[in-house]
Parts: C-alpha cells; sequence; structure tokens
C-alpha cells in the first residue's frame, strides 16, 4: 500500500547501476517458516503467540475474501512478516525501493505478501487485509485460461487498490468520506476517466468509494464480474457490457449519490476558525504535522514545498516565513528516511532542540536536531524496540516520552537525558500510541485500543483516550465515543484535554473535561482536521494558541487559531456511540452487505479463533520473478533476410535472496546470437554475483577497390567488409551498500576477443551482411584480458521529470588490465544539483584516462569525446576536415584519445507535467525543457591539452563546446528520449546546428 502523494516520484536503486541511491541493507535475516491450511509465513520472531496472530488473521481474511471473490488458493500462499518498517525496507523479496508510506507490498507471480508489524494490531490487520486482496486479484488472473499474468495492467490503478480498501475496510469509513465530501464541495470530484491522474486524486480513497457504490448499487457479485472483466477488455468495455451503462453515466450516478450521502445543505457554509498560515499560496498542497516551540514563535511541519520530496521545514509561528529546511533526503545522507506517515516532532522547553523519528542505519531512531547550531545533536535508540513513534518532550526537559514497539505491540517509554536510560512506562499487549504530556508533567496521555470500564459498543480499530499517572503507574481509559476512532490527545491543563473524532462520520476537534465528565465540541467542519492518513497527528499548542492541519479543497493546510475563541463557540454534546451510517461511502440498508457484516460484526481482530500453524524448513526454490522482451522472427524483404529475436528472464527463492537472470539475443546470422546468465547474492551485507556472457559485436564498411583505370578495362569495384567481435567472459563481482547513498562496488573478470572479418563483393543492397555471402579473410588473432576494478559511489540526488533536479552524484573508480594488456585507468564523476523553484541546475565534471605502457594499444577502444552523452554536436557533423591543420576546421582524430575531460552545465525547467508551474499542465506527457552548454577535450601520449580557443594541430589540443537546447520526454517511467540541437564551438566560431537525440534520463 503506497501512499499516493509519490506515485510519480520514481527513486533510482543502485542495484548494478552506474549511480542510483541503494536500497537499505544493514543486517541478514534468518527466517523460519511457520504454515497455516492457506499460507507460509516467513519470519524471524521467536514468539510463537504473535505468529499464531498474524496466522489467525491471515486464515480469517482468506475467508472474508473467498467468500467476495469466490476464489480458493490451491497452493499456500506466502506471507513475509518482518519486525518493523526499517527491517521491511530492507526486504529482498522484491526489488523495488520501498518507501515510508508503504505499508506492505504484494508481488504477482509468486503472490507474495510482505508488510511489517504496526503499532497496533488493527493496523497490522488492516494492512494484511488489503494486501490478501491482491494476493486474490493476481490468482484469479492467474487461475484464468482467458489471461495472461499481464492483464492486470488492463485494470486501472484505482481499480485495483479500491478494491483491496473496500474489502479490508467496508462501506463504513469517515476518513474516506472526507475525502469524497471535500471533493465535492470543491467542485473537483472527478470522472473515472479522470482517477488516472493519481497525484490529484487518491486511488486508495476514490477507489474505495468506486467500489462500495457499485456493491451498493449493482451487488457485491459484480466486484469479481467487473475486476474480470477488465483485465479482459479494459475497464470501459467491461463497464458497459457488465453494469448495461456508460463510463461517463456510471460516473455521473456515483457523484449524484454520493451528493445525496454525504453532502448537507450546512457543508456548504461552515465557517473555519483561525487562519491559514501554510497552504499552496506560499508552502505546498500537503503541509503537514505541525509542532510549535513553547515559546510561539517557532513551528516544525512537514511539506513538498520543493515538490520532489516531503521534508522538514522551520519556520516563524508568526508569520510564515520560512526560516530553514531541518531535514531533505539530498542534504541528510546519514538519514535513510524521515517518517512522516503517523508521527510528529517535539521541542524542548527550553525552544532550542526538536526532536523526531526517523530511520538510520536500518533502525527506527529519535533524532534530536539543535537548531541554534542546525546540526543533530543526539540519536536515541535502544536496541530493546523494534521502532519508536510519536515524541514528546517532558514539561521538566529532562526526558522524552514515546511510544516504542517490540515484535508487534507497542508500550509507552520513557528516555531519561541525564543518564540515558530507558524506561517502560506501560507493559500491555494493548496499544499504546500518540502521548501527550500535561503541563504539570504528572499525566501522560495517549490513544489505546484497549475498552473502557461498561463500555459495550467496541468495534474492531476503535481508540480510546487514555491517561498514566507518572507517579503511581495507574492508567485510566475514558469512555469518550464508544466504537469511534478517537485520536492525538492533546492536554490542555491538569484536566482538560483536546483530542480529535470520527464519531459523526467526520473529523472534529472535542474537548474532554476529566473533571466533570463533560464532552464539548470545538468545530464543525464539512472535512476534517486530519494528516495524510488516518492515524497521522494533526494538532500542535503553544501559547495559548492552536495550530491544526485541515484538508480543504484537495490540499492539507495548517491553521492558526486562538484557543479561547475555539472553546467559547464549543458546543455539549451527550456521550454517543460511533454512527457508521453517517460515514458510509453509499446508501444506508438495513441489510448489512457481506462485507459490512464480516468487518463491524465478525471483526477483523479475531486473533484467538484457533489455526493450526506447523513448522516447517524455509522453502528454496527458484521461481519466475519477470520474463520480458519475448520477441523473435525472420525478417526479409528488398533490403534482405535475417533472424532476430530476445527473451530475459529472472527467477528467485521466496525470500528473494538469490537472483538467477538469463537472457538470449540473435540479430542477423546465427553467429550473431548473444547471451548472458548471472547470479546474485544477496542475502548478506555484501552482494556477491558471478556472470558468463558470450557478446557479438558487428561493424562494417564500404570501401572501392581496383586500379580504376578505363583504358585497361578496369573500373572500381563497391565491396563491404564486416568485421564481428566476439567477448567470451566471465566475472565475479561485488557490491557493500554502505548508507542509502554511499556504496564500494568491486569485480574482476576474464575475456575472450575473437574476430570473424568477412569481405563482400559485388554488393547490390543498403545491408549485404544481411543477405550476401562473403568469403572470410585474415582476421586478428584471438587473446585473453584480464580486469579489476573497485570504486567508490554517493548519490543522494532527487530525480526530477527526467533528470535529477537536487543534491550530488560523484563515483571514483580504479581499473587494472591485466594478461597482455598492461594498463590501468582512473574515473572520476562528480555531479551536482541545485533546485530554485521551478529552476533546476545541474554541473557535471567528468575525467576518464588510461594509462600505462599499453595505453595506446588497439585492443582497447578509443575514447571520444563526441558521444551525445558527452557533448552533443559532434558525433556526426559537415564542419570535421581530414585533420586539424588550419584554424578552418578540426578533424576528428582531434577529438579522440585515451584521456577524457568533459564538464557540462545545464539550466532544467518542467515543460509538461502535473505541477502548478510546468508550462504545459498534463498528467500524461511528463517532460522537460534543457539549455545546455558542453566543453571537452581529449588527449593521448602524442598530444597535448592546450587552454587556447584555436590550434592547427592535432598534436597541440584545444577544447571544443557546444551549446543548445533539448527536450526530455519521460514515456510512463519506461524511457526517457531526449532530442536536441546543438551548435557546436571550436576554432573560436560557431557552426550551423547539429540535430541528435540520446535515449536514458538526464546525467
Amino acid at each position: 500500500m503506497v501512499c499516493f502523494l509519490f506515485l510519480w516520484i520514481s527513486a533510482g536503486n543502485g542495484y548494478a547501476q552506474y549511480f542510483g541511491k541503494n536500497k537499505p541493507s544493514y543486517r541478514s535475516f534468518d527466517f523460519q517458516l511457520s504454515q497455516t491450511d492457506h499460507f507460509d509465513i516467513y519470519h524471524y520472531l521467536d514468539d510463537s503467540a504473535r505468529i499464531r496472530f498474524v496466522g489467525s488473521l491471515a486464515e480469517q481474511w482468506y475467508r472474508y475474501h473467498r467468500q467476495i471473490l469466490m476464489d480458493t488458493f490451491r497452493t499456500p500462499g506466502p506471507i513475509i512478516m518482518y519486525r518493523n518498517h526499517a527491517d521491511f525496507q530492507q526486504t529482498t523479496a522484491i526489488m523495488g525501493d520501498i518507501g515510508v508510506g508503504t505499508g506492505g507490498v504484494t508481488e504477482g507471480l509468486k503472490r507474495r505478501v510482505i508488510l511489517p508489524f504496526s503499532f497496533s494490531d488493527y493496523q497490522t490487520s488492516h494492512v494484511l487485509g488489503h494486501e490478501l486482496v491482491h494476493a486474490f486479484q493476481y490468482h484469479i488472473i492467474e487461475e484464468s485460461s482467458d489471461l495472461n499474468p499481464g492483464a492486470i495492467s488492463r485494470v486501472p490503478l484505482w481499480m485495483i487498490e479500491g478494491m483491496a480498501e473496500y474489502l479490508s475496510v467496508g462501506n463504513s469509513d469517515a476518513y474516506t468520506s472526507v475525502w469524497m465530501r471535500d471533493a465535492l464541495l470543491s467542485n473537483d470530484f472527478p470522472s473515472l476517466d479522470e482517477l488516472r491522474n493519481y497525484s490529484r486524486f487518491s486511488p486508495y480513497r476514490f477507489g474505495q468509494a468506486f467500489w462500495s457504490y457499485i456493491a451498493s448499487r449493482y451487488g457485491e457479485q459484480y466486484i469479481r464480474r467487473l475486476f474480470v472483466a477488465s483485465a479482459t477488455q479494459g475497464y470501459h468495455n467491461a463497464i458497459e457490457e457488465q453494469l448495461g451503462i456508460t463510463v461517463d453515466s456510471l460516473s455521473a450516478a456515483w457523484k449524484s449519490s454520493l451528493i445525496r450521502q454525504l453532502v448537507t445543505k450546512e457543508d456548504s457554509t461552515y465557517t473555519m476558525i483561525g487562519r491559514r498560515l501554510f497552504s499552496s499560496g506560499n508552502s505546498g498542497k500537503f503541509n503537514l504535522s505541525p509542532s510549535v516551540s513553547p515559546d510561539g514563535q517557532s513551528i516544525v511541519f512537514l511539506s513538498e514545498r520543493d515538490v520532489y520530496s516531503l521534508d522538514l521545514f522551520l519556520a516563524d509561528a508568526r508569520t510564515g516565513e520560512i526560516i530553514s529546511k531541518i531535514y531533505t533526503s539530498s542534504r541528510n545522507s546519514d538519514i535513510d528516511a524521515l517518517e512522516y506517515t503517523e508521527t510528529a516532532g517535539s521541542w524542548s522547553p527550553d525552544n532550542r532542540y526538536f526532536a523526531f523519528v526517523a530511520y538510520q542505519k536500518g533502525k527506527s531512531v529519535i533524532l534530536i536536531y539543535d537548531v541554534q547550531k542546525k546540526q543533530i545533536d543526539q540519536t536515541i535508540f535502544h536496541a530493546g524496540l523494534d521502532a519508536v513513534s510519536g515524541p514528546v518532550w517532558s514539561p521538566d526537559g529532562k526526558g522524552i516520552a514515546f511510544s516504542g514497539m517490540n515484535k508487534g505491540v507497542s508500550n509507552l517509554c520513557y528516555f531519561s537525558l541525564d543518564d540515558n536510560e530507558l524506561h517502560f512506562l506501560t507493559r500491555s499487549l494493548n496499544a499504546a500510541i500518540q502521548p501527550g504530556w500535561s503541563p504539570d508533567g504528572q499525566w501522560l496521555w495517549f490513544i489505546t485500543d484497549d475498552g473502557a470500564p461498561g463500555q459495550s459498543f467496541f468495534f474492531p480499530g476503535n481508540f480510546n483516550i487514555a491517561r498514566l499517572n507518572i507517579s503511581t503507574h495507574e492508567i485510566s481509559v475514558f469512555n469518550t465515543f464508544p466504537g469511534a476512532k478517537n485520536l492525538n490527545p492533546l492536554p490542555v491543563n491538569d484536566h482538560e484535554v483536546l483530542f480529535l473524532s470520527n464519531v459523526n462520520g467526520r473529523r472534529d476537534l472535542y474537548s474532554l473535561d476529566v473533571s466533570s465528565g463533560k464532552i464539548k465540541r470545538t468545530t464543525n467542519y464539512a472535512t476534517g482536521i486530519m494528516g495524510i492518513t488516518e492515524m497521522s497527528p494533526a494538532l500542535s499548542l503553544a501559547q495559548d494558541t492552536l495550530y491544526y492541519s485541515m484538508l480543504k479543497s484537495g490540499e492539507f493546510q495548517i491553521i492558526k487559531a486562538p484557543l479561547q475563541e475555539l472553546l467559547q463557540q464549543a458546543c455539549p454534546i451527550s456521550l454517543q456511540p460511533f454512527d457508521y451510517r453517517a460515514a458510509r461511502l453509499a446508501p444506508y440498508s438495513e441489510r448489512f452487505s457481506r462485507v459490512d457484516q464480516n468487518l463491524i460484526y465478525q471483526g477483523v481482530l479475531n486473533g484467538n479463533d484457533e489455526v493450526g500453524l506447523r513448522s516447517a524448513e524455509p522453502k528454496s526454490n527458484f521461481r519466475l520473478d519477470y520474463v520480458g522482451n519475448m520477441a523473435a522472427g525472420v525478417m526479409t524483404g528488398r533490403f534482405g533476410t535475417g533472424m532476430a529475436g530476445s527473451i530475459e528472464a529472472l527467477f528467485s527463492d521466496v525470500l528473494g535472496h538469490n537472483l538467477l537472470y538469463g537472457g538470449a539475443s540473435i540479430n542477423g546470422e546465427i553467429y550473431d546470437f548473444g547471451g548472458q546468465v548471472a547470479l546474485l547474492n544477496q542475502k548478506r551485507r555484501i552482494k556477491t554475483g558471478v556472470s558468463f556472457s558470450h557478446i557479438p559485436y558487428r561493424m562494417g564498411y564500404y570501401s572501392y577497390e581496383g586500379e580504376g583505370e578505363e583504358e585497361e578495362g578496369e573500373e572500381e569495384e563497391l565491396v563491404y567488409y564486416s568485421r564481428r567481435i566476439f567477448e567470451d567472459k566471465g566475472a565475479l563481482f561485488s557490491y557493500l551498500p554502505l548508507s542509502r547513498s554511499t556504496r564500494i562496488e568491486s569485480g574482476v573478470s576474464m575475456a575472450l576477443y575473437s574476430y570473424r572479418y568477412e569481405k563482400i563483393e559485388d554488393v547490390r543492397s543498403y545491408y549485404p551482411a544481411y543477405n550476401e555471402s562473403g568469403s572470410r579473410i585474415d582476421a586478428p588473432d584471438s587473446y585473453w584480458v584480464g580486469k579489476m576494478d573497485a570504486a567508490y559511489v554517493f548519490d543522494n540526488s532527487r530525480s526530477g521529470i527526467a533528470s535529477p533536479v537536487d543534491g550530488s552524484r560523484a563515483r571514483f573508480q580504479a581499473e587494472k588490465f591485466f594478461n597482455g594488456v598492461d594498463a590501468h585507468a582512473f574515473l572520476l564523476d562528480f555531479r551536482q544539483y541545485k533546485f530554485v523553484r521551478p529552476f533546476s541546475f545541474a554541473y557535471r565534471l567528468y575525467y576518464y584516462g588510461r594509462l600505462g605502457a599499453d595505453r595506446n594499444t588497439r585492443r582497447m577502444t578509443r575514447l571520444f569525446v563526441g558521444y551525445p552523452w558527452l557533448v552533443r554536436g559532434y558525433d556526426t557533423g559537415e564542419f570535421y576536415v581530414d585533420s586539424t591543420q588550419n584554424h578552418e576546421g578540426i578533424g576528428i582524430k582531434h577529438l579522440i584519445g585515451n584521456n577524457l575531460l568533459i564538464s557540462n552545465f545545464e539550466w532544467r525547467m518542467p515543460f509538461s507535467g502535473p505541477f502548478d508551474f510546468a508550462w504545459v499542465r498534463s498528467s500524461l506527457i511528463f517532460s522537460e525543457l534543457a539549455l545546455f552548454v558542453d566543453a571537452g577535450i581529449a588527449w593521448d601520449s602524442e598530444s597535448s591539452p592546450v587552454l587556447a580557443l584555436t590550434t592547427d594541430s592535432d598534436e597541440r589540443r584545444i577544447p571544443v563546446f557546444s551549446t543548445g537546447m533539448s527536450l526530455r520526454l519521460n514515456f510512463f517511467g519506461f524511457i526517457v528520449v531526449e532530442p536536441y540541437l546543438a551548435f557546436p564551438y571550436h576554432q573560436n566560431r560557431f557552426y550551423n546546428g547539429q540535430f541528435g537525440f540520446n535515449v536514458f534520463p538526464g546525467w
């Protein structure tokens, strides 16, 4: 389950790449296997009770989903459980990066469900139920004789994720109801076709509401039918065939139903209390988790203000002026990621330090930031805890309380800053999260999934307000609104606390007076006070001023409001249970659907059900992960005949500890066959691999031969020389990720190079190598070359539409050739990026040089400045002359050598995309405009570089330049194409523009 805000942001993964961030890898996991009737549960827990609980939940969700989707697993489905999110980010079961907003992942071909424990059993259960829907979706397609595994790509994401949310949450969901009501009131409710714009419309929220409508209007039997039909023929045809209605008509009917269900007359006239401190006008569209300093002068909050990532900002709490950036991924390379989903930070009483939660070296830690020195002052970590959340500084400044999780159970903890000791304040199987100190330090408020005394109406996933007496450790659970999610307690004084509740199907602010037992509703908003997830904190208080984050017009704003104004207009409210009818996404019915019967009446936390749990040896057999590039054929036509085809496949074991890759291709004759096999072991921190390959390289040229003397009756004849080089190579390689941004790579290889030269006479076509046989001619002898290399790689850059936009990259590499080639080489590649909204400035300095006695050997390809990925405009051009003999031009030899020095500068601007500042707003076409200046120089042992703009000799090498414009087009995240127009500059003059293109992301 991925946070929709960042669906359009692609994060690079450093596996076997020149650049790219590393997937976190700090430890290895020794998994055990426990089996139930329908699942293989891989884990590394020694607590059998918790695994039995997971097994019981999995079987329960299996029964629920089977009833709706009418499908049965023939073979057990793998579930891979991690103790916490930091461990989950290191999973080898999938190759992709795991973001902080990802609660779980389901992989298709093996139907592997991968997730960590959460801070409450309900959250763990919800993610498991959501991901198991995906497992059913993949299984339905796998078992269908009419579908192939790629058929799921025909189903839009909002259908896929929305079905998983509907079947795991149900029809009554106050959080999704708020999103729907906000879109309706903002006149920004999408049609089904517009739901493809995932940067604006959450596929989870809107998809859940869609399936709620389908189940209510047509019946739950249409869930499977519509899904399968969409996978078969696309959702447009599926809707028309299965429901007998057009997509446009269904969109209109769905919208009308939601208006009648969710919107009242009063909703369009509600008054917001306070003023906007942060919104899209002065920050980003997602301004979250406000935390104000005790003196009310400063505020820290989360925002995607700089577009390409969610960062932590420090601002003036009075004016909203941004002071500095506390955290960003392109500058804080020692931090793996910032935890932003369900936790907020806290200020020290002296207003100097700020504590927040992050992932560092595979651990969940509390970082203490010194606001004055603008640096991390201390890191809090305890080996006895799997994860931490919600740090709150004690009023006396001597310690920090927080929620600590171990084996999927959260308790309140206190870390003493005086002696660096950790103390458990609670020890219970019930969740204890979102703590908050009373001003006098005598009470610690929190939320729990424990029931209050006498509370009989208690849905699974409900949370109550509770408080802990610090002196006696006595816990009191308050019966506020039974069955509701009562969250984010914020003490005002020693007897009054503010909190958020969805009791009325919305998200409003309430106050509880413990001394009198009275509850008051302080806001009555049509949308709601909330964060990016249902459990996200959204309140902060200082100097009698309340700061809260609120959903309004599709964005999260931070509002600043006087506390007394809120309390004065508060209305007393009687104790009442959660009104699930007000939170429904479809019209209310006396007869609950099967989904609602399962989730509400039977519950989603029946973990005490008996389940057969058996121990077994973990399975290590290889199964297919991916197959692609499948093509084969024989070509014939006016230009000749030939064969072409390719296939590649990736296999792995269940846990992804071992990967096996194989690929093969042919293009031309039978001896143009190429292939590679590679095996990678990634269980340990040091990843090791071996590969074997046979790669053919083909080239050729035309030539005229003969005397050409007509009196002797002999004319010149056009002949074609075909040259093939075959590389048979074996390699050992390894890499060690040191952090998210740095790694060390090394390898050793041995390659045999052999040749096949042919001469084709009587040429009759453009491509004689394909359809005309030739005679073999003398070719160089084959030879072996060995190579050793080692590299240090750094990359903390942030990616934009088609290239990096902020941060830096560096690669330092050394190579040693042996076995017949006495040479070595050094590489320096440094790149710096600076984002100045909305532009980005990029600079590159690149050097590659070969040294040693054989540095000029013909066995190695000479280096060339004019490749389009180095200096654009020089790969072809009429300005080349035979040799550099005067100031009128340069020969191509001038750009060739065994030393290469390149410098590039670019100004980058989003041309089309989903951003407000893009020149062309588009949710389909992503492109980037760049103005560039390139420069480069090459030299060898027979030449030398000179600091001049003109030269009359190839021995005196001058730099060549080019400037121009390019447009990088990102096609669905799979390929980036860059057409460009470059104007070369050398010998102190500009030359005609040269068109060209690159086929990869910008450097």
